[in-house]
């Protein structure tokens, strides 16, 4: 049918729907010019998406691979002072604290003697005065020849005897109240009395840890011991107290046998600082068992595939992917081996799930 202009009308609507068509189809798809975007290795879909991603530069250094233990900052073998006293008391004041620093002439304790102390005393003292009575009666009668020379000899030892024991009864201080100081700088590590008690003679009253000397005790699995040996490296962090860096250490000595308390084998590490240190402080001990010179990216650039892992480089805006194999990691970054990868490289540690070969990127931020 052809309208009064010999236009057929059915020709005529192809005419402005076909171009109509293709607007839309090359509005919607987005298609670049073949002249600038076209690249036959890779299917069309490739140029029409961009995803953004987040990236950071493969670098070259050297990766530890770690045994991570637990364990509580102890004195050292040799470092505990135990503070007694040899003679019963009853303790007066206590003027410190568990955990208290102190330093030579701190005061610790005020001690009197206990009622039973006192009368020992006592009773040396009336012995010593006995003894010395009677060897002067002694005395006298042997120049009167009323007295034998073994009796006179009799008296002079059981004076002399009883003379050393009454001075060293004064010489430790039994009869009047002491006060004991500290001899050397060091920590307060137990206060084992209470004001009031009495204390048998030589029963512990403080613990002394003597300053800086300070060990790790880490508790290690029975099957991991084999990896570990005295003089390797470990690096030791509070765990519940933020710290500005590790605090380095060497293993001491392995144990040979099982805690019965904790299950785990004893492994003794010395810090070489002990001043970001605390006693009795709950540590994690990083003990580095291998370390190597290698490609390292961040963790969360790797991702399994199969039976393998792959990551994503970036070059000329397109994602590369690159098969590879992970070998010494740790919490924070891993070692990659594999092809066509090199130190400064951009790797893709964010929207690598949305990446496949070839595909368009946009590097939202460099880490």
């Amino acid at each position: 049918m052809k309208d009064r202009f010999g236009i057929n009308k059915k020709r005529l609507a192809i005419l402005i729907l076909v171009p109509l068509i293709g607007a839309i189809f090359w509005h919607l798809t987005g298609y670049s010019s073949p002249s600038s975007k076209n690249d036959n290795r890779y299917p069309q879909t490739f140029f029409r998406k961009t995803v953004a991603v987040k990236v950071a530069r493969v670098r070259k250094g050297k990766i530890f691979e770690t045994e991570v233990a637990y364990g509580t900052v102890i004195p050292a073998p040799g470092a505990v002072e135990i503070i007694s006293i040899p003679f019963e008391s009853q303790v007066r004041r206590i003027f410190v604290s568990e955990g208290e620093e102190i330093s030579p002439g701190t005061p610790l304790l005020e001690l009197a003697p206990s009622p039973d102390s006192l009368l020992k005393l006592e009773v040396a003292q009336t012995a010593y005065k006995m003894a010395k009575k009677k060897l002067a009666q002694l005395k006298k009668k042997k120049a009167l020849k009323l007295a034998t020379n073994q009796e006179l000899l009799q008296a002079e030892q059981a004076f002399q005897e009883a003379r050393l024991r009454l001075e060293s009864l004064k010489k430790k201080g039994l009869g009047k109240t002491k006060t004991l100081k500290a001899s050397q700088d060091g920590i307060v590590g137990k206060v084992y009395v209470q004001e009031g008690a009495i204390v048998p003679a030589g029963g512990p009253l403080l613990e002394i840890v003597t300053e800086g000397a300070l060990e790790v005790r880490l508790g290690v699995e029975p099957e991991d011991i084999s990896r570990l040996k005295p003089g390797e490296k470990v690096r030791l962090f509070p765990v519940n107290r933020p710290a500005k860096s590790a605090i380095e250490g060497i293993i001491r000595a392995v144990s040979r046998s099982v805690n019965p308390s904790t299950r785990l084998v004893n492994v003794f590490v010395v810090p070489v600082s002990h001043k970001d240190l605390l006693l009795n402080e709950y540590v994690r001990g990083e003990i580095i068992v291998a370390a190597k010179e290698a490609l390292l990216v961040p963790r969360s650039a790797v991702l399994p595939e199969g039976d393998h892992y792959v990551l994503f480089t970036i070059k000329d805006g397109r994602a590369r992917k690159h098969t590879v194999k992970m070998g010494l990691e740790t919490e924070s970054q891993v070692e990659v081996i594999g092809q066509d990868l090199h130190p400064g490289d951009l790797v893709v540690i964010l929207g690598n799930y949305e990446l496949e070969d070839g595909i368009a990127v946009r590097t939202e931020k460099r880490e």
